[in-house]
């Protein structure tokens, strides 16, 4: 028999097939359990009207709009936090790609003032700020950086050395938001002011207000700025 090489088994390692993410498998096991409690409220309605036509079906109602309701309220949280588990691992593949470069900084998840989005743009036209962002703080400088197509960008950095000071400042419109303010010089001698607001976590959405945890952060800024 002749070799067919259009024919011959592939030889090699397979690609690795693509891990399902557990939120998927919930949103699909989720699925299927209310596929399957709407078919046997369907398959009981039916067998109920068959056998005893005169029987009032108000229970059956009832079960299936609450089962409906539940339905819909299983699933947009699950959506939601499908959502919040995206935004969170972009967090974490930034951070891992920011540590590859400088494994020394400590990171902090921060949300973008339309200050610091015009500050970016001046200096990058081609960049624009979305709404989430990191700042990276090693021994030198501090950089800010965000995720475009899955790869970190870094966007502005100040060294330390060129630091004035590190402050809480209230922005207009954000009630229960305060941001951190970072007056420098910049490398023209011109001075500037870097502000942004800071996420609960990595992944949230939530913006801190004043409180124990900003005024920490903006002391461990003013420390860092003293001793470098």
């Amino acid at each position: 028999m002749l070799d067919r090489p259009d024919r011959r088994a592939r030889r090699g390692p397979r690609r690795p097939s693509r891990p399902t993410s557990p939120v998927a498998r919930r949103l699909a096991v989720l699925r299927w359990v209310l596929l399957g409690i709407w078919t046997a409220l369907v398959v009981s309605r039916i067998v109920v009207v068959a056998s005893a036509p005169h029987t009032g079906l108000t229970f059956f109602g009832i079960a299936e709009a609450v089962a409906v309701t539940v339905g819909v309220a299983a699933v947009v949280v699950a959506v939601v936090r499908a959502r919040s588990v995206r935004r969170r691992r972009a967090d974490e593949a930034l951070a891992l790609a920011i540590r590859r470069i400088d494994p020394t900084v400590w990171l902090v998840p921060a949300a973008p003032t339309p200050e610091l989005r015009a500050d970016v743009h001046d200096a990058r036209p081609e960049a624009t700020l979305g709404d989430r962002v990191t700042w990276a703080f090693g021994a030198t400088e501090a950089s800010l950086w965000e995720l475009e197509e899955r790869r970190a960008t870094r966007l502005l950095v100040i060294r330390w050395s060129r630091m004035v000071h590190v402050g809480i400042e209230d922005v207009t419109g954000q009630r229960n938001a305060s941001a951190v303010a970072m007056h420098y010089v910049r490398p023209d001698d011109t001075a500037a002011v870097a502000t942004f607001f800071v996420r609960a976590a990595p992944g949230s959405r939530r913006l801190l207000g004043r409180g124990p945890r900003l005024t920490r952060l903006v002391a461990d800024l003013a420390r860092e700025r003293i001793v470098a």
